[in-house]
């Protein structure tokens, strides 16, 4: 058996396993959707990162619609990393959609966090105690051009925070998981991760939490979109 298939399967059935330092979420795979309040949108997103391009001589956003048809973006739990993975369409985000030029289509990514991944005290979400670039990650453009990702500090969050805030409430009127935290981008390869001032670099995701036997459908999800991406 293809032990890629066999790895899949193996972490989607551990989501009613005992939870991450007894965190909201079981160590599994998760597929990821739009967070309801992005500040750029419409379109609704789960990652935004500004001036990806210097495509014009304004703020260029770019913005990357997790729930769109050819979108498959995941994420792993494991007992100390959490992985997010796929590919979203997006592109350059001009108020109601994407402009239709060579920067709209399906990028690829991959983001690690694996130092400074704890809980948060007296709570169950999953906090990155981390500095400026402790975790790294890259993304695949339409145009074949490959960007580093950092994490990025924010003063009071950490770099990335996963779960549902101190009260269980949610994140900002979403009432369930989701994951934010900031980020850097490497656009010169060996260059400085660079968060220019005002821009919105960031996850804002919502997790979509499986129903009890849905887990093996899940493992099947993140394998086929793996094979896609091959």
């Amino acid at each position: 058996m293809n032990s890629r298939f066999v790895s899949v399967m193996a972490l989607a059935g551990l989501l009613g396993a005992a939870s991450f330092a007894q965190a909201g979420l079981a160590p599994g795979v998760y597929r990821l959707a739009n967070h309801p309040d992005g500040g750029a949108q419409p379109p609704r997103y789960g990652l935004r990162l500004d001036e990806l391009y210097n495509a014009t001589s304004s703020n260029d956003i770019f913005t990357f619609d997790f729930d769109d048809a050819q979108s498959a973006v995941f994420l792993t739990v494991t007992a100390s990393t959490l992985t997010i993975t796929g590919q979203a369409f997006g592109g350059r985000d001009i108020g109601a959609g994407y402009a239709n030029d060579q920067f709209r289509g399906v990028y690829s990514f991959n983001f690690v966090y694996n130092v400074g991944v704890s809980t948060v005290a007296g709570d169950d979400d999953i906090f990155v105690d981390a500095q400026n670039a402790s975790n790294f990650g890259s993304i695949l453009t339409p145009l074949g051009d490959t960007f580093g990702l950092a994490d990025h500090r924010n003063s009071t969050d950490g770099t990335f925070r996963l779960g549902n805030e101190d009260n269980d409430l949610g994140h900002r009127g979403f009432d369930g998981i989701s994951g934010f935290g900031w980020l850097a981008i490497q656009r010169v390869p060996g260059g400085q991760f660079v968060r220019d001032a005002g821009n919105a670099d960031d996850f804002l995701f919502t997790v979509v939490v499986p129903t009890p036997g849905s887990a093996a459908l899940l493992g099947l999800g993140a394998l086929a979109a793996t094979r896609r991406r091959r």
